[in-house]
């Protein structure tokens, strides 16, 4: 780390698919790290209960979910901006969404660490099967869908992981903060 890094708090960015244990390390960096532990699926769950094991798949509440993970990325970094380290537990499976919220640290004065959680399929389908029979109301998932979802997600490359440059905006946007409040519509420009 550079002398120039952003000192104080530090937001970590739990990267992962569903199964690969990114919930678990965030409870452990929140003892760890006192930190504020931010996971959307404990929110979404809280929110809407009768929504069951495969409610989470209507769109109304994909749009929900973005914006109730705005909402918490906005509350994470004001805590960070307060001093307090804070755990985001999303997945964050686009390098776009990290690159976002790197930026949205380092504007702020906040360290940001991404944190990878690789998994193999195999093990991947046996831990969201057994938690599913373990945990009534977690979200149920479909081969098909973990399939696609290995296909789509972008894990993080060493450089990434170890701090690097944050990549260029992409074309269509002004700023990050501008993606971010795109990508989730609930977040204001930062």
């Amino acid at each position: 780390m550079g002398t120039d890094e952003p000192q104080g708090a530090t937001v970590y960015l739990i990267v992962g698919l569903p199964g690969a244990g990114k919930t678990t390390r965030a409870k452990e960096l929140e003892v760890s790290a006192s930190a504020l532990r931010l996971t959307p699926d404990d929110w979404q769950m809280a929110i809407f209960p009768g929504d069951g094991p495969t409610g989470w798949q209507a769109a109304e509440r994909v749009d929900q979910r973005d914006r109730i993970e705005g909402q918490l990325v906005q509350v994470g970094f004001r805590a960070a901006a307060l001093g307090l380290n804070v755990v985001l537990d999303f997945g964050f499976w686009g390098r776009h969404e990290r690159a976002a919220l790197r930026w949205i640290a380092s504007s702020r004065g906040v360290r940001a660490e991404v944190i990878y959680l690789p998994i193999e399929a195999e093990e991947q389908r046996r831990r969201t099967t057994s938690r599913f029979e373990a945990e009534p109301g977690q979200f149920q998932l479909s081969d098909a869908e973990l399939k696609q979802w290995q296909q789509q997600f972008e894990a993080p490359d060493s450089d990434e992981l170890a701090g690097a440059a944050i990549p260029p905006v992409p074309p269509g946007h002004a700023t990050w903060s501008h993606w971010a409040s795109e990508r989730w519509p609930s977040l204001p420009l930062q």
